[in-house]
């Protein structure tokens, strides 16, 4: 069954309620807003996808190639999380994903390492200081994207 976005944002919201309350919420909901806000602005490139049947993730892909380009996640006990390139039979090829990982490593307090996931708490994108430059390495890989993304069968 598909879903729509606006479905999808209000289960994903859903979801961090059970783990945020309070002040928190609402800048935790803008973080998934202003990344919903900048995948819908790229109508040609990324397609919400539908098909993703998990009320706590919330995903973009790649248009034409069913690869997602990005997806947030909630966890019980912790803040949601942003990945880039989560593992689909599609990874970055080593100067990228480098790039991406000193990108969300200058932005938050959680540091990863080579063979991390490349991901990001949606509690350090609550700062817009934070976010952009994060949004910004996104439309970078994005442009990029022929040259950096590599198959692995």
């Amino acid at each position: 069954m598909s879903r729509t976005l606006p479905a999808a944002r209000d289960a994903f919201i859903a979801a961090m309620k059970r783990d945020t309350s309070g002040t928190e919420l609402p800048r935790l909901v803008a973080v998934l807003d202003a990344l919903i806000k900048w995948s819908v602005a790229r109508p040609t490139q990324l397609a919400f996808k539908s098909d993703d049947s998990q009320s706590s993730v919330l995903s973009f892909e790649r248009v034409g190639t069913k690869a997602v380009f990005w997806s947030a996640r909630v966890v019980r006990g912790d803040a949601p999380k942003l990945e880039i390139y989560p593992p689909t039979g599609r990874s970055l090829i080593p100067e990228a994903r480098a790039k991406v990982r000193e990108t969300l490593n200058a932005n938050s307090r959680e540091v990863l390492t080579d063979n991390d996931r490349l991901r990001i708490g949606f509690g350090a994108l609550k700062n817009v200081a934070a976010r952009t430059p994060v949004l910004a390495m996104l439309d970078e890989l994005m442009a990029s994207d022929a040259q950096a993304v590599q198959l692995t069968a």
